[in-house]
């Protein structure tokens, strides 16, 4: 490359998405740990998104959570990283930097393949929902050959019970 000449690097395409609506999609092989774009939007607490949700005023979201207590809602000063679907196999995750969340991808992406990552949706309050609620009322259509069936977070595993690990049958070395 020349000195002066500018490297193109807009990677994606924003068009109808077999998974939902409107997707991103790869304008040409991205290399996996490529940082693809920043999702931006504005800074809302999460009570002020709920207030809002629960008084009727949101019929889309797109809201990527940043810490506890705040989401950036991208449907307000966002881009096009918003329109990036969920899969329950993505390829690409989120990596947030001095509070600022990026796109990244976590595989070498073809030219065309759609854009994805996992949403991982968890409730605000401290009640779970069960697996057939939440796919009923957040279903995934992903097609991932693993596909849970809905865009909220599997639960955390358990750690096993010290009665039947094995761990505790073994001594400590040392």
């Amino acid at each position: 490359m020349t000195a002066g000449a500018r490297q193109d690097r807009d990677f994606i395409l924003v068009q109808a998405s077999g998974i939902h609506g409107t997707g991103v999609f790869a304008k040409r092989s991205i290399p996996k740990g490529t940082r693809v774009i920043e999702y931006a939007g504005r800074r809302i607490s999460k009570a002020q998104l709920l207030e809002a949700a629960d008084r009727g005023e949101r019929l889309l979201t797109y809201v990527l959570n940043l810490d506890k207590d705040t989401a950036i809602d991208g449907a307000e000063q966002g881009n096009d990283a918003r329109f990036i679907n969920h899969s329950c196999e993505p390829n690409c995750e989120v990596y947030i930097f001095d509070e600022i969340p990026y796109i990244y991808a976590m595989q070498d992406i073809p030219a065309e393949a759609e854009l994805t990552f996992d949403y991982q949706l968890k409730s605000t309050r401290p009640l779970r929902i069960s697996l057939a609620l939440s796919r009923e009322l957040f279903p995934c259509n992903c097609g991932a050959p693993r596909c849970r069936g809905t865009l909220v977070a599997p639960p955390k595993k358990r750690a096993a019970s010290s009665r039947n690990s094995s761990e505790r049958s073994a001594p400590p070395q040392g």
